[in-house]
């Protein structure tokens, strides 16, 4: 299972250990899974799957599978087993981690737990050295609230993107009411925002758990949250009259109700009780009589500048709706909400005009390959008008996102939203990016995985899909099917996040090729346009064990396939074919032309190059002509200096200098030669001394007093001796 390249670690992630173990004792109807689950996420480069049998967290780095077969056999693929010291009581449908990766919300229907992420160290960075299984401390959230109300669901969990520790969760809740809880204190929620009225009254049946609001669509089903935006808040001085006015960081939330009614909601978590209101439904433009639908399952807001939201249906109908600030309207025709019960207080919202909604375009997705109406009333359990859809953000793109739900996998792509981008950007006047902007461009849906083509296909909903980021392994779509095969899809790098610019880079003008000047767009995005599909033929993935498709469905699948290889791949291809020779035919008449070009400038380039070595000729002549000047001229100015009748400074100084120095050693003479004088009578006066024997001895008296006598003139001497030394040495002689 070693792989060498990036490409190939695709072909073998199914084969890793983590999806066999998952997969052993796994059943094979699963008939009781009817939405899309996430149970599968990736988080820097390492896989996270959660095990409904034994409720625990298995993980494997990805990037081990880039190993060569050496690196394999030293160190084999493995998997971590994560185990909670207190497993969720209730189904786990979906896994979502924190920003910073240090908690995993792990939560269904029933509930929510957190489960804390160990610490990692080794050689490898493992969890806790490469431990199979790891303790993790795990714990309820909201424990007493999903206890005590026994019929209450928990629809949607998200972590607070302004959490300054990264510890707060937002749930929202089947009776209306957004909370956001501290899981540090996770019995009592940090706030609380009711979103309409109780939805748990007026129930349609004793024993049902349905509601008129929900009938009716009048309760939230999803939320989403939008940039971050800075709101101006007054505050009034205590020791002045005046005001000062200050920004505060608020994270708008959307929220969707089933009616497809969006309300705008802005959250802080600087305190724990903010003024903050309701607003909405929001307008949405062009205006519609069934308000687009009342069949709302989600919605997800994308991270680009205006914010971009999107709404999608049961019925596989998604709305891609860009978000502008409204205009500032009168008090009686705000549409801002404040219901009763709620534990938030109402804001005064005179100066946040409401945002509204306007629908760029819409798009229906394709949940079925083949099947008549006929067909489809035979299968009761086959209703492709009721598929609810999870949307899921792409992170190596802000303009992808994915779908997911009970019948495959679907990616859209927006190439329209970087003209957006650059329009808003742009000043008011800039007619070029409104003319840009305003070109049909639609959006891109790409039919990825299909897990029931046929109407007799058993239902299969995916169990966990994720998006691999890291750029080592490229960006890659990651499926988990209900029989637990991981399908791994190469996502196109075209709708790429650009790099961020680096400290170096300098604006500067691009440089263009002269050909490209010709069309108004670069020819490689002229032949994607070409080749660009409406339809495309996903792959087919389901669980018919027992039961294969009929003839007639089989052959309804082939002549679809058929259809659309022809239409989307075989015409288009002959069409950018014919393009391609357009193009090179021009081309080749360019490089005729540049090539005569091309013969010109080689002969300019001679004659500039024979040009070019007179003149170095004339030049080295020159210089050497120069040099010369220079020393004539320098010779002419030493003459002159020393035939001066006056003496410089320094020479008047150095010869007092030579003068001082012949008195001195005119003295130092005269003394040396005393020395001398007195150095010859003291060697006389020793010589008669030796003569004259018969003279008597010396007393001891005597003795010492001569001996005293000499050795202070051989120190007089030695002095001396050292004096007229250094003399010399400074005399130089």
């Amino acid at each position: 299972m070693a792989v060498s390249e990036a490409k190939s670690w695709r072909n073998v992630l199914n084969d890793h250990p983590l999806f066999l173990h998952l997969r052993r004792g796994e059943s094979d109807g699963k008939s009781n899974r009817t939405e899309a689950r996430g149970l599968v996420v990736v988080q820097d480069g390492d896989i996270y799957a959660w095990n409904g049998r034994n409720s625990t967290l298995v993980t494997a780095n990805l990037k081990t599978l880039l190993q060569d077969e050496a690196e394999v056999e030293k160190r084999p693929l493995k998997f971590q087993t994560l185990l909670c010291t207190d497993p969720p009581l209730s189904d786990v449908h979906h896994v979502k981690f924190s920003l910073t990766g240090n908690h995993v919300a792990l939560w269904g229907p029933g509930g929510v737990s957190i489960m804390e992420v160990p610490r990692r160290w080794g050689k490898h960075a493992e969890f806790e050295g490469g431990k199979d299984k790891v303790n993790c401390r795990s714990y309820p959230v909201a424990e007493r609230l999903f206890a005590t109300q026994s019929s209450l669901q928990l629809l949607q969990v998200d972590w607070h993107p302004g959490s300054p520790s990264d510890t707060h969760l937002v749930i929202l809740t089947s009776d209306n009411v957004l909370r956001i809880y501290d899981i540090e204190k996770p019995d009592s929620p940090y706030q609380s925002f009711q979103l309409g009225e109780f939805a748990d009254s007026f129930s349609l049946h004793s024993t049902s758990s349905a509601t008129f609001n929900q009938a009716l669509g009048e309760t939230a089903v999803s939320f989403t949250f939008a940039p971050p935006v800075d709101m101006p808040v007054q505050e009034k001085m205590k020791w002045k009259s005046d005001q000062t006015r200050k920004t505060e960081t608020m994270y708008p939330v959307f929220v969707l109700r089933g009616n497809e009614d969006v309300y705008y909601l802005l959250t802080s978590l600087e305190q724990k009780s903010p003024k903050v209101s309701l607003q909405g439904p929001l307008t949405m433009h062009p205006p519609a009589d069934d308000n687009y639908g009342i069949d709302a399952c989600s919605i997800l807001c994308l991270p680009c500048n205006p914010p971009l939201v999107v709404i999608a249906t049961t019925t596989g109908r998604l709305y891609h709706c860009i978000v502008l600030q409204g205009e500032e309207e009168d008090d009686d025709r705000r549409s801002e909400v404040s219901w009763t019960g709620s534990d938030v207080s109402t804001r005064d919202t005179q100066d946040m005009p409401e945002p509204s909604l306007y629908v760029y375009e819409s798009v229906e997705l394709e949940l079925s390959l083949g099947g008549t109406p006929d067909d489809i009333d035979s299968y009761p359990d086959y209703q492709p008008d009721n598929c609810p859809i999870r949307l899921h953000p792409d992170p190596s793109s802000d303009g992808r996102y994915h779908c997911s739900h009970a019948m495959g996998v679907h990616s859209v792509a927006l190439p329209w939203i970087n003209k957006l981008h650059r329009f808003s950007q742009s000043d008011e006047e800039d007619k070029d990016s409104l003319l840009e902007l305003s070109r049909d461009q639609p959006c891109i849906v790409e039919h990825l995985v299909c897990t029931r083509p046929v109407p007799s296909s058993p239902p299969a909903p995916i169990l966990g899909l994720t998006v691999v980021g890291d750029q080592l392994l490229g960006p890659t779509l990651l499926c988990l099917t209900s029989d637990v095969t991981c399908i791994a899809l190469p996502l196109l790098t075209h709708y790429a996040n650009p790099p961020p610019p680096t400290l170096s880079s300098l604006p500067s003008q691009p440089v263009t090729s002269p050909l490209r000047k010709l069309h108004s767009k670069p020819f490689d995005q002229h032949i994607r346009d070409i080749l660009r599909r409406d339809a495309s033929n996903p792959i087919l993935k389901s669980i018919p064990k027992g039961s294969q498709p009929s003839d007639q469905e089989c052959f309804q699948l082939l002549t679809r396939a058929t259809q659309v290889f022809r239409d989307e791949y075989i015409k288009k291809q002959y069409q950018a074919r014919e393009e391609v020779e357009k193009r090179v035919d021009l081309l080749k008449e360019q490089k005729a032309q540049q090539q005569t070009d091309l013969h010109t400038l080689r002969e300019d380039r001679k004659s500039l190059t024979e040009t070019a070595e007179k003149l170095a000729e004339k030049y080295e002549e020159a210089n050497e002509k120069q040099q010369e000047y220079l020393r004539r001229v320098e010779n002419v100015l030493k003459n002159l200096q020393a035939r001066l009748p006056v003496l410089s400074d320094a020479e008047v100084s150095m010869k007092k200098e030579l003068e001082s120095l012949q008195e001195k050693l005119k003295h130092l003479k005269n003394s040396t030669q005393q020395v001398k004088t007195k150095w010859d009578y003291q060697k006389r006066q020793v010589t008669q001394q030796a003569r004259q024997s018969s003279s008597p001895a010396l007393s001891q008296s005597q003795s010492k007093h001569m001996k005293e006598l000499l050795k202070q003139e051989g120190d007089k001497i030695g002095e001396l001796v050292k004096q007229v030394n250094s003399l010399k040495l400074h005399c130089g002689v």
